[in-house]
């Protein structure tokens, strides 16, 4: 439906904010789970092989990442677009 607003700016910007957390809260759970590793000190070549999934967790994690800061540019910048036609 052309030239028709069905949200308000505000829910956009709410959205953005939600996705920079989620994305905060992922890398910092990454954090915890390979400082909870390291004072392990758990050795051994199941502790390897979980290392390495642990890396392919967060190479997945970066790739959240990068995607949700893409979002949440977007949303902003959608918001700020109805923020000047609504004249806010």
């Amino acid at each position: 439906m052309a030239g028709r607003i069905d949200t308000d700016p505000d829910a956009l910007l709410a959205m953005a904010r939600e996705l920079k957390l989620a994305s905060a809260s992922i890398d910092g759970s990454i954090r915890k789970v390979r400082s909870a590793l390291n004072n392990s000190r758990w050795n051994d070549n199941i502790r390897h092989d979980f290392e390495k999934n642990l890396e392919a967790i967060a190479k997945m994690a970066k790739q959240i990442e990068t995607v949700s800061g893409e979002s949440q540019r977007m949303l902003t910048r959608k918001a700020q677009q109805l923020q000047a036609y609504l004249g806010r």
